[in-house]
């Protein structure tokens, strides 16, 4: 879904801009010498982008693997003394209301601020486009079934490291964590098979 949505969202903006160069097929943006305004299976690996935050140690593999990863100019390993506060965009749009209020709040009191929040869920969506475009994809056909697979891999190793190792670190703040894990172990789910059997 994550790459289905910053694609559609980057031809939305190509024909937006009036651009004339071409959209590249989703099928090309597999790696970082491949990617289009920042549109890759690459770009899905959260976990080598947190890593680089410093807040959790990395071993020889760990770290032989986000060079390879990722282009040796975008890898800049700092440790960061601010906390961190984690969350899911389905924590912002959470229907449980006693669920959403508490991440609210515990956002609130991470960022020290005396005002609550509104409610998240009921904000107007931004960047929301009701015009669709020929290019647009859906992850879920199955010309797309080899990109979702690399897509599903590579999200169910992302979320393993985070909810494993990321969000034990001391400086790393979570709201939820059951549930906030939950919706990360979804990563590593076919959502077009979940959708396909509801």
């Amino acid at each position: 879904e994550w790459f289905q949505s910053n694609y559609n969202y980057r031809v939305m903006l190509h024909h937006k801009d009036k651009s004339t160069s071409n959209i590249p097929s989703p099928h090309k943006l597999t790696d970082h010498h491949n990617s289009w305004h920042g549109v890759s299976t690459i770009a899905a690996q959260f976990d080598k982008y947190l890593q680089q935050l410093g807040k959790t140690p990395l071993d020889r593999d760990e770290l032989s693997i986000l060079l390879d990863t990722l282009p040796t100019s975008d890898v800049r390993i700092n440790r960061n003394p601010l906390k961190v506060f984690l969350y899911t965009i389905e924590q912002l749009e959470d229907t449980n209301i006693t669920r959403r209020t508490h991440f609210e709040r515990d956002l609130q009191h991470f960022l020290g601020l005396t005002s609550p929040f509104d409610d998240f869920s009921s904000q107007a969506k931004s960047n929301v486009n009701k015009v669709t475009y020929p290019e647009y994809i859906d992850v879920c056909q199955p010309e797309f079934d080899s990109l979702r697979k690399s897509l599903v891999k590579e999200g169910k190793k992302s979320s393993e490291w985070i909810v494993n190792r990321f969000v034990m670190a001391e400086d790393v703040v979570v709201s939820d964590v059951e549930y906030f894990r939950e919706k990360l172990r979804a990563w590593g789910e076919d959502p077009c098979s979940i959708v396909r059997e509801q």
